[in-house]
């Protein structure tokens, strides 16, 4: 079967380079173009029932509206798909994390891991995504679906390396840029090769 993973469109957040983690920040005027464009780009792809299932944070539930809207289907949500939290992290400019926290912005650097509190860690965020994606995964292979499931650019990256078993140590799989989409097949539980990655609408217009 085929599962789209598909990042939310631009927030105010991402251009001011603020890590938004479990902060519900909206999407601007060019990220609702984004989820509408992506969209348009999807439906052509996976069919006319997808199952769709999103973060319950607003900028990747919109993203997954604009899907389901256009296709009449309804759009679930998970809290599993949820970014990983970034505690203190959140909403403060890069200089300030680099003044408050510059031990542990190194370890995160290195790592992608932080000892900041209210910071999530790979192996939490990696159990609770590769679970929601198999389980929404059953649910649309019994129902002959494809499965579409918006999320976030960090989550969604661990998400992908533990669907595919990857060592978290490295940045093998990249972040998905903002409405980008990766595409994957999977055969049974555990068992997932990752077709194309950070695909966007303008990409798939080009080929």
């Amino acid at each position: 079967m085929q599962v789209f993973l598909v990042r939310h469109g631009q927030t105010q957040w991402n251009v001011e380079g603020l890590l938004q983690g479990s902060s519900d920040v909206p999407l601007t005027d060019l990220g609702r173009e984004q989820a509408e464009t992506a969209a348009a780009a999807l439906a052509i792809r996976v069919g006319e029932a997808p199952l769709i299932v999103a973060s319950p944070l607003e900028r990747a539930l919109h993203t997954a509206h604009a899907l389901g809207d256009r296709l009449g289907v309804d759009v679930h949500t998970d809290d599993r798909l949820r970014e990983r939290a970034y505690g203190a992290w959140e909403g403060i400019t890069p200089e300030e994390r680099e003044a408050g926290w510059p031990e542990e912005v190194v370890m995160w650097k290195t790592h992608g891991d932080a000892p900041v509190e209210g910071f999530e860690n790979h192996d939490i965020v990696q159990a609770r995504m590769v679970a929601g994606l198999e389980d929404w995964a059953d649910q649309a292979e019994a129902a002959g679906s494809t499965l579409v499931a918006f999320a976030h650019g960090s989550c969604l990256r661990v998400g992908i390396h533990g669907l595919l078993d990857l060592p978290l140590e490295h940045r093998t799989i990249g972040n998905l840029g903002n409405a980008a989409w990766a595409q994957l097949t999977r055969r049974s539980r555990g068992d997932w090769t990752l077709e194309r990655h950070h695909v966007t609408a303008a990409t798939v217009a080009a080929a």
